[in-house]
């Protein structure tokens, strides 16, 4: 079984940073489980489509999978409540709310 191999931006290493111990374990342990299952994460729709996002208890991540490359591309860490909103205007692509 290939393992994919993470690749992070300075902003999400730092985001990774900035969590609490218990749920930067959490994180960690999540990104294990991607290297071996690239795509355990569920598809992103509309603006996002192309990226994927995994649940690491209420924080979700949000990636791409570059097959080719055999590589993950960790784009954004952060609480459920408004990561997609934060993502969506990190990349220009404002979400369409209703």
């Amino acid at each position: 079984m290939k393992s994919y191999r993470l690749l992070y931006s300075e902003t999400t290493h730092r985001q990774i940073e900035k969590l609490h111990p218990e749920i930067k374990s959490v994180v960690r342990s999540r990104l294990d489980t991607l290297r071996k299952d690239p795509f355990a994460g569920k598809g992103l729709e509309r603006e996002l489509s192309g990226y994927r996002s995994l649940c690491a208890r209420r924080y979700r991540i949000i990636y791409k999978v570059n097959e080719e490359k055999e590589s993950l591309e960790i784009h954004y860490v952060g609480h459920r409540k408004d990561i997609y909103e934060l993502f969506a205007e990190r990349t220009g692509k404002p979400l369409a709310l209703g």
